[in-house]
């Protein structure tokens, strides 16, 4: 299906501006018209816009770095969208997990749904691979994904014994040319070859592995949301892990930032954290109440948005001190 879908637009209301977070910069919010949109996955775009998705009303929104938010819902009810990334052809390819599909969206709103064979496929993290295709876990399936320009797919499924499931979760391209995706219910990272080779490292038991991404030392890092921990993996499967926060920790999504350093969410605390690749952690607050942080992303202007689930906001946190702080 291909549907070019009108924009809701509006101009965010700044929920709280400028809020301190430790002496760190500062975090502004922008609230969602649509109440609880649920937003989640977000992503730099092609045309320099923050892009993200709406888990429960079931849109793909893009905001500009003044807090001008465009919404376009998708063709497919419920389709319950999740993570999201920018493609190598210039589009946005996010999945739906609820519907079982995959979506393309180009920077000027015109809509395709892929819908994946498998019909318990439950499509999660997506990234875009270095081979020009997307890929993304299948959580419910299982398996890892792949799927061409033009909608051909390929899943590779994760082996396992037993009655515990792997869950994938996250998925990130990384430096050799390899996707990388976390198993949170086996408490292990996978690395696949564009061929479908696949290898498997364990990491600390009841971890829970969760998003992932490459960081700017050439490593794979990744977020444990049960052991409230930062994980740091080398391209030949050396596991390195740093405690972020108290046992109320449960970190999410995590992304490589401009300032050299890489950012994470912490749901559990209501912060924002940063770590360097040597391990220094620290964290900062965006505000009060439950405001469940998720997904993550390096922003165009030099600083990380993040998207705050049950505040049913989209956030920027400047990093004009913390830059500083971190070199």
């Amino acid at each position: 299906m291909r549907t070019r879908i009108t924009a809701v637009v509006f101009v965010a209301v700044v929920a709280l501006l400028a809020t301190a977070c430790g002496g760190g910069g500062a975090a502004t919010h922008f609230a969602l018209r649509t109440k609880n949109s649920q937003p989640a996955g977000i992503t730099t775009g092609p045309d320099g816009h923050l892009w993200f998705t709406e888990f429960t009303s079931g849109r793909i929104a893009r905001v500009n770095t003044a807090g001008r938010i465009d919404e376009y819902p998708l063709p497919t009810d419920r389709a319950g969208p999740f993570d999201i990334t920018t493609g190598l052809d210039g589009n946005l390819w996010f999945t739906e997990f609820s519907a079982n599909k995959i979506g393309r969206i180009t920077p000027a709103g015109d809509i395709k749904e892929f819908p994946l064979p498998n019909p318990r496929g439950g499509p999660y993290g997506i990234v875009a691979g270095p081979d020009g295709n997307v890929w993304f876990a299948l959580q419910k399936a299982d398996a890892i994904g792949r799927m061409t320009p033009d909608g051909e797919v390929k899943a590779f499924p994760i082996p396992f014994k037993g009655p515990t499931r792997p869950s994938p979760w996250g998925v990130a391209a990384g430096k050799d040319g390899n996707i990388w995706f976390t198993e949170e219910g086996l408490d292990k990272v996978g690395r696949i070859t564009p061929s479908g080779q696949m290898t498997e490292f364990p990491v600390a038991p009841k971890s829970g592995p969760a998003d992932i991404t490459l960081g700017p030392d050439g490593n794979i890092w990744f977020t444990e949301h049960y052991a409230g921990k930062i994980g740091r993996i080398t391209p030949d499967g050396v596991v390195t892990e740093f405690p972020v926060g108290d046992k109320k920790s449960s970190p999410k999504g995590i992304i490589a930032a401009a300032d050299g350093n890489l950012w994470f969410t912490d749901l559990g605390t209501n912060r924002i954290g940063r770590i360097t690749t040597a391990g220094e952690v620290k964290g900062f607050a965006v505000g009060g109440g439950y405001r469940q942080l998720q997904g993550i992303a390096a922003g165009p202007d030099g600083n990380v948005w993040f998207t705050e689930t049950h505040a049913n906001t989209v956030s920027r946190h400047t990093l004009d001190r913390s830059s500083a702080e971190a070199r």
